[in-house]
């Protein structure tokens, strides 16, 4: 069982590249989320070189900038398979016009109506607003345009910037995931937020 775009069923268009081909880009008053571009090297390794940044993710800075390159090129190339794996939506500010962050559906449960969302900002943009406004452009996208009927994030328990944007995103905390993913090369305790459509109906009033 499958959506279409505009929330009906219908088994044979509900998949990623039928919903992010072409590729969707989200405006917000103070951002643009959009495909990456060869451009953004310079100042995807500026911020995700930061080892600050990776004291709270998954993936550890850029040592070099022939490491930012190589990601680049990898999120380049997954913009032209006709089936594209999850979305990565560069985040520009509007004002500075430079790329300030990533952020993504980084899993996808089409029958359950469920996703995963992640996001990552320059350290230099923490402290206003920039998260939450993003993630809250990809959550309208995931109930309006994807049909999802969950939407949820984890991060780790040390992370409480991050848990203070999901909280201000609507996100409910569920609860503590015993090691539940590894990384940097060990089990990982995840805090696990989540906000539902009935969730998110009710908010927009």
């Amino acid at each position: 069982m499958a959506l279409t775009l505009t929330g009906l069923y219908d088994e044979d268009r509900m998949d990623i590249a039928t919903v992010f081909s072409p590729f969707p880009h989200l405006d917000t008053e103070r951002l643009l989320l959009r495909a990456l571009r060869p451009a953004d090297l310079d100042d995807l390794y500026a911020y995700a070189a930061d080892p600050e940044l990776a004291r709270h993710t998954e993936w550890d800075h850029y040592a070099s900038r022939d490491e930012a390159a190589a990601d680049l090129d990898g999120y380049l190339r997954r913009y032209d398979r006709t089936e594209q794996p999850l979305p990565v939506w560069g985040i520009e500010h509007r004002a500075d016009r430079r790329l300030i962050g990533i952020c993504n559906i980084s899993r996808w449960w089409i029958e359950d109506r469920r996703a995963e969302i992640g996001y990552a900002v320059s350290r230099r943009y923490w402290g206003h607003g920039m998260a939450v406004e993003a993630a809250r452009a990809m959550i309208d996208f995931g109930f309006s345009r994807m049909g999802l009927m969950r939407i949820q994030a984890t991060c780790l328990p040390i992370n409480q910037p991050s848990q203070r944007v999901m909280l201000k995103l609507g996100l409910r905390h569920e609860g503590r995931l015993r090691a539940y993913e590894t990384w940097a090369g060990a089990a990982q305790d995840l805090e696990m937020y989540a906000i539902t459509r009935g969730d998110w109906e009710a908010e927009k009033g």
